[in-house]
């Protein structure tokens, strides 16, 4: 029998970091959805209120601020895990939601399931 962790969703700008990233959490047990834009991403966010899981980019080119979407679902499911994906210095970023966890591009799977995990336990405090 395989693992459910439930829904999850991956927002990248460059659709290759999206699937791969989403290919490996269907690997590890998460129906994962991908998407590109802001709009996409909070179009896919609205479609699935039993989210479990949200890896996104620090900021995408359709956000109407940097971190809008990161601050959106923050604020909206302070209960969900969320892990910042970015190739940028910390210092650059927008600020990122308290309970996020910043993962630094390029990454593997064992620091992507890493980032996940302490995303977690973050949000079960």
């Amino acid at each position: 029998m395989t693992t459910s962790y439930g829904s999850a969703l991956v927002v990248d700008r460059a659709s290759m970091v999206a699937e791969v990233v989403a290919l490996a959490l269907s690997d590890a047990g998460y129906d994962a959805h991908a998407a590109m834009t802001y709009r996409d991403a909070t179009r896919t966010f609205r479609d699935l209120p039993n989210l479990r899981l949200l890896i996104a980019h620090a900021d995408l080119p359709d956000e109407p601020r940097g971190g809008a979407l990161l601050n959106m679902v923050a604020s909206a499911r302070p209960d969900l895990p969320i892990v910042v994906i970015s190739a940028r210095r910390p210092d650059v970023l927008p600020p990122l939601p308290p309970t996020a966890i910043l993962l630094m591009k390029p990454f593997d799977r064992a620091q992507l399931m890493e980032a996940i995990a302490e995303a977690t336990s973050r949000v079960a405090r």
